[in-house]
């Protein structure tokens, strides 16, 4: 035990950025994988170059109070993790289809890496783009516009699944969920792209599919939202059945409707949700299918077409008590005169916070935030982040009691709804909780039944660490949480200072459900006055 003691002392870079005052703000930024716009910068960088040069994006975040990343792990059809259904990233090794050598898997290296640092990791997923640029990117044989051409249609240089196909739909939920199911991320999340912007005048070549699958005499507009609808619908129960504390979430363009087409809609006059891109967010939001909303509000305050501080405001009475954050445009700082103001993007920070419904703030995206815009990256370092936070914790998320089974079974049922059904296991209890002091370090640190080590990389298990007085009687509540990590132990530094104060600490594990270990034991320690 004093040798494991001693061998913490040495993971101070793996220690939980910890708080006396717990705050719950998320504050996200977008990871643009396509066209290596963020990560990595080039296809040809070695598999050391890439995760050196992540690790220093991830750094570079954590430093000025990120506490969320959105990385986009399927740009198009060909992902950043090892997968039977789609091919290898060309944007990761240059061909689609070719595995980072020497070897390693990106995805689950990422995650480790946010985790390590008590940062959340939300996988990105293009749902319906298969081919980014059908001239410039050659698939490779296993690709799925190879093996099932009929689901797709070229438009606008780029292929796209037919969301009116049923079998594509299903397709996609399998990608997702294949992902959800081997990996211990935080959440998935969906951007803007559902059906094409139309351009030109050329509509998307969908005709023969609205005549085929079209059952119920649906207008087109109607059918395609319907079609976005069903795919939405299967994700989000096959997520609450599998992993029910993934979150799911959407970053749809800033406007739901414009008030000239429903009366319900916002004062704008710019592109659509519902209408130009056929997603009906409110009613996936009504329905409980997702779990935030993330409009990208890229305008600034004042602005006629669409008023920054009108749609925060509009999108906060229309949650229907689910989360909201607002995606901020750090990608647009100084490209016009509106745009050149220093505090503009930090005072739609200070209007949004006004409001309750919002929950935090996703910025896009991550190297204009490296190259710390208009002093943005400062103004948050030194001002409105200088406090650490929590990304919030969702209520309905509940724990939720899976029933045992031989192995993983997937149901198709009707309208391409999937369902996925998994043994989990209880939280464990830590155990034998010890403490050691050197120099201004307390360190707690505990053990677990069968060794850590297989529990560590156990999907999304956190320890909560419980504050009471000497002689408090010990009742958990939420008022009681002192801190939260990820790794069986805690570093707690201190001042020297005449007053000193015994506490009593207590560790819970919680699991991918919010399953919480029962208490074991509890351990007296004398602090110092905390920083």
């Amino acid at each position: 035990m004093k040798r494991k003691l001693f061998t913490l002392i040495f993971l101070f870079s793996f220690s939980l950025l910890y708080s006396q005052s717990r705050s719950e703000e998320l504050r996200g930024v977008w990871v643009v994988t396509a066209y290596n716009l963020d990560w990595p910068r080039s296809a040809i960088l070695s598999s050391e170059e890439q995760k050196r040069t992540f690790i220093e994006l991830l750094d570079y975040h954590q430093s000025y109070g990120i506490n969320a990343l959105f990385v986009q792990v399927r740009p198009s059809g060909e992902t950043f993790y090892p997968s039977r259904l789609e091919p290898w990233s060309h944007w990761l090794t240059g061909k689609q289809g070719r595995a980072p050598s020497p070897y390693y898997d990106p995805l689950q290296f990422m995650i480790d890496e946010c985790h390590k640092r008590n940062m959340e990791f939300h996988a990105w997923v293009n749902p319906f783009r298969a081919v980014s640029n059908v001239h410039r990117v050659i698939p490779s044989a296993s690709h799925i516009t190879n093996k099932q051409p009929s689901w797709f249609h070229t438009y606008n240089d780029q292929k796209f699944f037919d969301p009116g196909n049923p079998a594509a739909r299903t397709f996609i939920i399998r990608v997702v969920m294949d992902m959800v199911d081997r990996y211990n991320i935080d959440g998935v999340h969906f951007d803007d792209y559902f059906y094409p912007l139309e351009k030109g005048g050329i509509p998307f070549p969908d005709e023969k599919t609205y005549r085929r699958y079209n059952k119920s005499g649906l207008s087109k507009g109607d059918w395609r939202r319907q079609n976005i609808d069903h795919l939405i619908q299967s994700i989000s129960d096959s997520i609450n059945l599998l992993r029910p504390l993934v979150q799911f979430g959407i970053s749809p363009v800033g406007v739901w409707r414009n008030r000239s087409h429903d009366p319900t809609g916002s004062n704008t006059r710019g592109l659509s949700a519902y209408d130009d891109l056929h997603a009906d967010i409110l009613k996936w939001l009504r329905n409980g299918w997702i779990d935030y909303v993330a409009p990208q509000l890229y305008w600034y305050r004042g602005y006629s077409v669409a008023d920054y501080d009108h749609l925060v405001d509009w999108w906060s009475k229309n949650t229907y008590g689910r989360f909201l954050y607002i995606g901020q445009a750090a990608h647009f700082v100084n490209s016009s005169i509106k745009w050149s103001n220093p505090s503009e993007i930090p005072n739609q920070i200070r209007y949004s916070r006004k409001s309750p419904a919002v929950k935090g703030n996703i910025f896009y995206s991550s190297k204009w935030m490296q190259n710390n815009p208009n002093g943005l990256t400062d103004s948050l370092r030194y001002n409105l982040y200088s406090q650490q936070a929590y990304a919030p914790k969702m209520f309905w998320k509940e724990p939720v009691i899976v029933a045992q089974m031989d192995s993983d079974v997937v149901i198709v049922e009707p309208e391409d709804t999937i369902r996925y059904y998994s043994t989990h296991s209880n939280s464990i209890r830590p155990y034998e909780l010890s403490h050691m002091r050197v120099g201004r370090e307390h360190i707690l640190s505990w053990e677990l039944p069968g060794g850590h080590e297989r529990f560590i990389k156990a999907s999304n298990t956190k320890y909560i660490i419980y504050r009471f007085d000497e002689k408090e009687t010990i009742k958990l509540s939420k008022d009681k949480i002192f801190a939260e990590t990820r790794e069986p132990y805690l570093l707690i530094s201190t001042k020297f200072s005449l007053f000193k104060k015994r506490y009593r600490f207590v560790v819970t594990s919680i699991n991918q459900y919010q399953n919480e270990s029962k208490t074991k034991e509890s351990i007296r320690i004398k602090l110092g006055r905390l920083q």
